[in-house]
């Protein structure tokens, strides 16, 4: 009698999904403006608000533009239009339920672990991008209106919002 043979076929993926899992342990998705740039600082002070000192060349411009001062206005105040952090908050649990569904993926070994960030980046920021679209509140002031032609606050020409990026590291 001959001795029987057998092969067998492991499909056993869980070697992989650990180093995966080890791999994703180190990663992080950021969402913003990376780059030190006047869009960059804009985006800032949006986010935070700003206090700016009134010099005289300011106060000459400004009424150069149509706009103006009081003797005694001494700051003008931009007030705090938070659309990364609120825009994340707001919208973080659609991110966590994209990233649950394509979890499955990375585990199936249909998605890279870089690609599942990217994917969970873009998510996030575009919600990001359309929280900051529909903004509307505090509102511009009048003469910010005037001259953007909309009430839309975080919104000119669009590059501000279209220069958000995601980094993967």
């Amino acid at each position: 009698m001959s001795p029987i043979r057998i092969t067998v076929n492991d499909d056993n993926r869980i070697p992989q999904v650990l180093a995966d899992l080890s791999v994703a342990k180190q990663k992080k998705a950021k969402i913003g403006y990376m780059q030190n740039t006047e869009l960059g600082m804009i985006a800032s002070v949006h986010e935070f608000g700003a206090r700016i000192q009134v010099t005289d060349k300011m106060r000459g411009f400004l009424a150069s533009q149509g706009l103006y001062l009081k003797a005694s206005t001494t700051h003008i105040v931009i007030p705090e239009r938070s659309f990364l952090r609120t825009g994340t908050d707001a919208n973080i649990q659609a991110v966590q339920d994209k990233a649950q569904e394509l979890i499955t993926k990375v585990v199936d070994g249909n998605v890279s672990v870089e690609t599942f960030f990217e994917m969970v980046g873009l998510e996030l920021k575009g919600k990001i991008q359309k929280y900051a679209i529909d903004l509307n509140n505090p509102v511009n002031h009048p003469f910010t209106v005037e001259r953007k032609g909309s009430n839309n606050p975080l919104v000119d020409n669009g590059g501000l919002i279209q220069a958000m990026e995601v980094e993967i590291e």
